[in-house]
């Protein structure tokens, strides 16, 4: 099967050295977080003919919320391909979207960027056990706009061994838990993660996990200093 493969980054040092680490690697496309200069990299990786998307987990508070709507509105104007919102629960902390009556900022914030995308890929990733975990987030009002659905089916993170470490195992309950979750089975594909952490093994059963899904759109999060060469090697020869 032929792969799209989209790569995610949180920051970079030089955008020159990212370019170069995405080229190697083959990738089809790279999601950066909105915090760096997005204006920059939308012009260096369209020349090199991949696509870029803007992601970042907004603030549950409507002001600074719809700022980062506005935001990526702005940068669909620039040629961004694409964007995924990843709300998350992290009690106390801004952008907490784990409590009751924040429907209607998620449906705001969804629309806003949905039709600002016009046709291009607005999508949402958080917990692969979607509802299961964090019950009072927004999940329809997120999903109602969404064309693509990116449960974080990671099997391996700094804290340790997610799940019982297994990837195909993991992609799995990625569908099962956001399919129960409200998610149209069509439009989930699972990520893998995190890179820093894997082996060129895992990379290559996560791949073989969406082939037998039928899922031609693989997610890496992310590119740091410490991912070995070996797993950048099995992600070019996906």
């Amino acid at each position: 099967m032929a792969f799209d493969k989209i790569l995610w980054v949180v920051n970079y040092d030089k955008l020159s050295d990212f370019v170069a680490e995405a080229s190697a690697a083959k990738v089809t496309g790279v999601a950066i977080r909105t915090d760096n200069d997005l204006d920059a990299a939308i012009t260096a990786f369209h020349a090199k003919n991949i696509k870029v998307y803007g992601w970042r987990w907004p603030s549950a508070k409507e002001d600074a919320a719809m700022k980062e709507a506005a935001k990526a509105v702005a940068l669909f104007g620039k040629g961004l391909d694409g964007y995924y919102v990843d709300p998350e629960g992290e009690k106390g902390k801004p952008y907490d979207w784990d409590l009751p009556g924040l429907g209607p900022l998620a449906a705001k914030f969804s629309q806003t960027i949905a039709n600002a995308a016009a046709g291009k890929p607005y999508g949402v990733t958080s917990h692969y056990r979607g509802k299961a975990q964090h019950k009072n987030l927004p999940w329809a009002e997120f999903f109602q706009h969404a064309t693509v659905l990116l449960p974080q089916a990671y099997w391996r993170v700094e804290g340790g061994v997610v799940g019982h470490g297994d990837p195909a195992d993991n992609y799995a309950q990625a569908l099962k838990f956001w399919k129960a979750t409200g998610g149209k089975l069509e439009r989930i594909k699972p990520m893998a993660g995190e890179i820093a952490f894997a082996k060129p093994a895992e990379i290559n059963a996560y791949a073989a996990a969406a082939a037998a899904n039928h899922v031609s759109e693989l997610h890496f999060y992310t590119a740091t200093d410490t991912v070995k060469p070996a797993v950048w090697a099995a992600i070019a020869a996906l």
